[in-house]
């Protein structure tokens, strides 16, 4: 897990998850089990937001497959679903995870950089 060395963070801290699913388990099958409507034939899980302030989102992102052609592969802006779930989509989220990873960063010193002294 890198952090772009350009990214702006965006409030006090900033960075990247990382998670790995169960064996057997991807973000499209999660969906297509879990999502009214979602169907993973056309449609492929890419991004998952969430926030948590005064409310909590849960905001995922989906490709739609029917609209990215084989000729037009890199498009400037990608056709995407969205789909506004409700907060306990976590709660059947995380006994799928085998693990978590992410680290928070002020944005001050690229963690790159970083040489632990204290070992």
């Amino acid at each position: 897990m890198k952090l772009d060395p350009e990214s702006k963070i965006k409030g006090d801290l900033g960075g990247a998850m990382a998670v790995t699913f169960q064996e057997g388990v991807t973000l499209n099958t999660f969906c297509a089990q879990h999502i009214p409507d979602y169907n993973p034939e056309r449609l492929k899980a890419f991004a998952l937001r969430v926030f948590y302030g005064k409310e909590i989102s849960i905001t995922l992102y989906a490709t739609d497959t029917a609209k990215v052609t084989a000729d037009n592969t890199t498009p400037e802006k990608m056709p995407v679903k969205k789909f506004k779930l409700d907060r306990n989509i976590l709660a059947q989220l995380l006994p799928m995870l085998a693990e978590c990873n992410f680290t928070l960063t002020t944005g001050e010193y690229p963690l790159e950089d970083m040489e632990v002294i204290n070992k």
